[in-house]
């Protein structure tokens, strides 16, 4: 049996797995899709998620609900690994 870390979905309250989303670039949350690069451009009203690294893979914890498909990105956590 899995074990899960007791936080529960906001949507449909099922119980949520922890774990993370990795990139090879750097991850953010943008307020438009840029449709000049894959990689994020940091606009006004962006938020860095995980800065890009050459030694090491960019990550952030999240935490997955199955039953509604949802994901909760905790970027707090990263912020105190840099």
């Amino acid at each position: 049996m899995e074990k899960h870390n007791g936080l529960t979905c906001p949507f449909c309250q099922s119980e949520m797995k922890k774990g993370f989303i990795q990139s090879g670039t750097r991850l953010a949350w943008v307020p438009k899709v840029s449709k000049l690069s894959a990689e994020p451009s940091l606009t006004k009203g962006s938020v860095l998620l995980s800065e890009q690294s050459r030694f090491s893979i960019n990550h952030v914890d999240a935490f997955l609900c199955e039953s509604c498909k949802k994901v909760i990105i905790d970027y707090e956590s990263n912020e105190q690994e840099q």
